[in-house]
């Protein structure tokens, strides 16, 4: 493992999880990451359900159950039609607590909900962690706070 890997594994590390291409293998489509065209999402969640039959990452499962679900949580951005499906398979996939998952309408609510964290817990904020596979998104969470910030390909080493 890493060192930033190390130091997720630490009982006093809070560690977000981003779920589409992190928890969630995005692999939507036959031979394609996508089903549709953006247009045609809701309609392909609705009808298709795609969160019943999407792929966890065996290497993530292994990190949370070693981890624990004390310090776990998972924030994705989610419209409606896709919240219930994005909820079941955290918590079939990963035991990762109902209540320690967060749906939310933008990107930048993301930052909200580990301040949220960081005061709750009672954390320093280099002791909330965000996994994800957007590098805009870690971009922006590291301007201006101290936050670990954490790309999912770093699992992979």
């Amino acid at each position: 493992m890493t060192k930033l890997i190390d130091y997720l594994a630490e009982p006093e590390t809070a560690v977000v999880f981003d779920i589409d291409g992190v928890l969630c293998v995005y692999e939507f489509g036959d031979l394609s990451h996508s089903a549709c065209p953006d247009d045609d999402w809701e309609s392909y969640v609705v009808n298709q359900r795609p969160y019943d039959s999407a792929l966890p990452v065996p290497v993530l499962q292994r990190f949370i159950q070693e981890k624990g679900p004390d310090r776990v949580f998972a924030c994705s951005v989610a419209e409606d039609y896709e919240a219930s499906g994005k909820l079941a398979f955290v918590t079939r996939h990963y035991g990762i607590p109902a209540d320690h998952v967060r749906l939310v309408s933008s990107k930048p609510e993301k930052r909200a909900f580990l301040e949220e964290l960081r005061d709750g817990l009672g954390l320093p904020e280099q002791r909330v962690a965000l996994v994800e596979d957007t590098v805009k998104t870690l971009d922006a969470l590291s301007d201006g706070s101290a936050f670990t910030t954490v790309h999912v390909t770093s699992f992979f080493a």
